[in-house]
């Protein structure tokens, strides 16, 4: 193939036909071509075998009993988070009305019995082939996106303290889009004579107003690494060298994932970023990192120079 990323064996396809003889010719064909592949024998089966499997493309065949192909294909592009699901319909019909609500059904593609197969390993290619760029096309356009915001919001910083205005006021702004751009359920920056500067929190979520600052931001356990200049992350599902007091503290704030991040001053510690993330664990992007130190290094010149 054209595309180096693609490889076959990566790929799960889904086969769903009422007729044993037929699944067992389309497995046999599928996993000739390299690809893993799973099987069900109606559509009920098949939305619980996507739900649980998740595949790459279904071949879906449209005349079956209890719920036929039409049917289960309109159910499946229903679901949320399939829209780039490559479902290719094999049926006899080939009747211009079957076509129609076959594509009307959501389906992706459709071909007729008898199957050619060289026609039919061509088209899956094609499908699989298609859904991967589509979906790193999304990818790269939702990162540009949020490379974007992340510039918009140093840049309002930046023209805010420029303005003169107050530091609280700056800093809770910029908590709060930061808390939306990273889709955290709580954001905020502690100084370091232990001060809650600014917090910005998800509804339904209780304030860090009552954690004293050591605890917060386990200043006892991460001094140096603060004066480094380096950042810290924690994930709560995972086993973490913490005392249990710590743990109990972080415990009554509900956290799933949580980062520190310090604001220095001529490399001095001034503050501390803090984001937590309760409902669950948060893959941070090596560029995301950099914005999020660009950021920290903006938030702290601001408080310099106002302060």
């Amino acid at each position: 193939m054209n595309n180096p990323t693609f490889k076959q064996e990566d790929c799960l396809v889904l086969i769903v036909d009422d007729d044993r003889i037929m699944r067992s010719l389309l497995k046999i064909a599928m996993e000739e071509e390299g690809y893993q592949v799973i099987e069900a024998k109606n559509g009920q089966q098949c939305l619980e075998a996507y739900s649980r499997y998740q595949p790459d493309l279904v071949l879906l065949d449209a005349i079956m009993p209890e719920m036929d192909g039409f049917t289960c294909c309109q159910t499946l592009r229903s679901l949320k988070g399939n829209i780039y699901l490559p479902i290719l319909m094999i049926t006899a019909l080939d009747d211009q009305d079957s076509i129609d609500q076959a594509f009307l059904a959501g389906a992706t593609d459709y071909i007729t019995k008898p199957i050619f197969w060289s026609v039919l390993s061509k088209r899956v290619n094609h499908l699989l082939l298609t859904s991967q760029v589509l979906r790193e096309s999304t990818a790269l356009e939702a990162k540009c996106t949020k490379q974007q915001q992340w510039h918009h919001l140093e840049t309002k910083i930046t023209r805010h303290w420029q303005e003169g205005l107050p530091l609280k006021s700056i800093f809770q702004e910029g908590l709060e889009q930061l808390q939306t751009l990273v889709k955290a359920e709580r954001v905020g920056i502690h100084r370091r004579d232990g001060k809650l500067i600014a917090e910005a929190i998800a509804p339904g979520y209780p304030s860090v107003k009552t954690l004293e600052w050591e605890k917060i931001t386990l200043m006892t356990e991460y001094q140096w690494t603060y004066v480094q200049g380096e950042t810290v992350r924690l994930d709560f599902s995972q086993d973490l060298d913490l005392c249990s007091e710590a743990i109990a503290y972080f415990e009554k704030v509900a956290l799933k994932h949580l980062t520190l991040m310090p604001l220095l001053i001529q490399g001095n510690l001034w503050g501390v970023l803090w984001i937590h993330h309760c409902r669950s664990s948060y893959q941070w992007e090596p560029w995301e990192d950099e914005c999020l130190s660009h950021l920290s290094n903006l938030l702290a010149f601001s408080s310099k120079v106002i302060d």
